[in-house]
């Protein structure tokens, strides 16, 4: 799920088993980035500790103790809890994998309790009485943005609904993947229209009498009386086809779906919706990185069309990045890192404006202001999607200097990460020995003199030392003719 409020974070644990195979114990092996900033605990204490030790020790700000008894293997469970040291309210989920693994996540619902009850209070509920929302005037209860329905006007209905025969009722959680992705990459305005979009989408799919309601930043709510499981299921296909058939300006609306059916009048039908939450938010696991890495792709793709830099270029330095990666001695994380940068360091550009990055004259200094933000956009667009493309850093950092003096500035010398002092060169090197509308292309030798002149100053010394002896051995530099490499070496 997107994160509707900064306050949201997580826990992943993982199970460890005595010799004969039997459950033993949790412990913490992944914490959620903003983990430390929301709880004022600092992970690196209780990574790899026992949840009998930490939950006793450690955890007083977010009652992991008191959360503890519901962690049991191959089980999934959802309760509220207030947090005095935080002053807010948590939805906690608790998700287990097959014993092995186990994540909690914390919603901040604080603000729509506080909703809620100021609802209560001006509508003057009397104890069991239930709003017939039919007879009203319906567009207060209506999203301003989707034109469905609101959570409280969702929540009501299922209420009223909740009758034998009504039976069954099929109840859809849905969330639009890659809401801020979309947000960081084209503005909210366009995440407005994805939005708008998947509100049309669902309201051309379902029937006139089912209830869908907007209920969160990207989450979605849908109640169907008198539907099966198997119809409800029929009916998403649908939606699905539609989401492929209507896309956003080339970008795929792209939602995962939920669903669960109360068929017995015994059932509690909040399990029945907690039931459906629970197969959403495992779908969107599945389903959200790939939903991430098409807006990637489509973000490179238009680059290509609208800079100067082409394939051509993200494969040079690919060769000449793989070729150092060896003689560095580079490990297969750092090798991927490399590959990765190479493909995507400059994805930030499709934040500055397009005059600026087709203009032929060199830059005024607000414009070059504006392209020099390109690595802090492009961190914001793939922090989003850690868990498909993991150089938001790298990307972030591109541009930083030996000396210090790069941008944005932050790092200097050893500092840098050393997958991006090699790219540093590489990417250098490339934009000085082929054309650019906007300065003369310079011949190898006198790009290799101007990294060599450079060198201690913009560049790792030892690595530009090195770097320049490799393009002066042709022989060794094998992929470099134009057959395999069509450049202008």
């Amino acid at each position: 799920m997107e994160h509707i409020s900064k306050n949201d974070f997580f826990l992943i644990f993982k199970g460890i088993f005595n010799t004969e195979g039997n459950f033993e114990d949790y412990i913490l092996t992944k914490t959620s980035d903003n983990f430390q900033e929301v709880s004022g605990m600092d992970p690196n204490y209780i990574l790899g500790e026992k949840i009998s030790k930490i939950a006793v020790e450690e955890m007083n700000s977010i009652k992991l103790r008191e959360i503890q008894k519901y962690m049991i293997p191959n089980t999934k469970k959802k309760h509220e809890i207030y947090l005095k040291d935080l002053n807010k309210t948590y939805f906690i989920n608790i998700f287990s994998d097959d014993r092995d693994y186990m994540i909690i996540f914390y919603t901040d619902i604080s603000k729509y309790i506080k909703e809620i009850e100021k609802l209560k209070f001006k509508l003057q509920y009397s104890e069991g009485e239930v709003i017939d929302f039919t007879k009203k005037d319906l567009t207060r209860y209506k999203d301003s943005l989707t034109r469905l329905y609101t959570r409280e006007f969702f929540y009501e209905e299922l209420k009223r609904l909740n009758t034998i025969r009504q039976l069954p009722l099929s109840l859809i959680m849905g969330d639009l993947n890659g809401l801020k992705l979309i947000n960081d990459a084209f503005g909210h305005s366009m995440g407005d229209k994805a939005l708008k979009r998947t509100g049309e989408i669902l309201q051309e799919t379902f029937r006139d009498e089912d209830i869908i309601a907007r209920v969160g930043g990207d989450e979605f709510m849908i109640l169907l009386t008198k539907t099966d499981e198997k119809t409800a299921e029929a009916i998403l296909e649908r939606v699905k086809e539609k989401c492929l058939e209507r896309p956003l300006e080339i970008i795929n609306i792209n939602i995962s779906f939920g669903i669960s059916t109360k068929t017995n009048s015994k059932e509690n039908i909040y399990e029945v919706l907690k039931v459906a939450e629970n197969k959403m938010y495992f779908n969107k696991l599945k389903e959200g990185k790939q939903a991430k890495l098409s807006i990637i792709n489509y973000l490179k793709e238009t680059l290509q069309k609208i800079t100067f830099e082409n394939k051509n270029h993200y494969e040079r330095l690919k060769v000449m990045g793989l070729e150092m990666a060896g003689i560095l001695n580079f490990n297969e994380v750092e090798i991927e890192e490399i590959k990765l940068l190479c493909d995507y360091h400059d994805i930030g550009k499709i934040g500055v404006p397009k005059k600026i990055l087709q203009k032929k004259a060199k830059l005024t200094q607000q414009e070059w202001r504006s392209m020099k933000k390109h690595p802090e956009i492009g961190y914001n667009i793939i922090k989003e999607s850690r868990e498909v493309i993991s150089i938001d850093e790298l990307i972030l950092h591109h541009h930083e200097r030996w000396d210090g003096k790069g941008y944005p500035g932050l790092l200097e010398g050893k500092e840098i990460p050393l997958v991006v002092r090699l790219f540093s060169i590489l990417d250098s090197y490339d934009a000085m020995v082929n054309k650019r509308p906007y300065k003369k292309q310079m011949t190898k030798k006198e790009a290799l003199d101007e990294i060599k002149n450079k060198a201690g100053s913009q560049f790792d010394p030892n690595i530009a030392k090195v770097f320049i002896e490799l393009m002066k051995d042709t022989k060794k530099f094998k992929l470099f003719n134009e057959k395999e490499l069509p450049v202008n070496y």
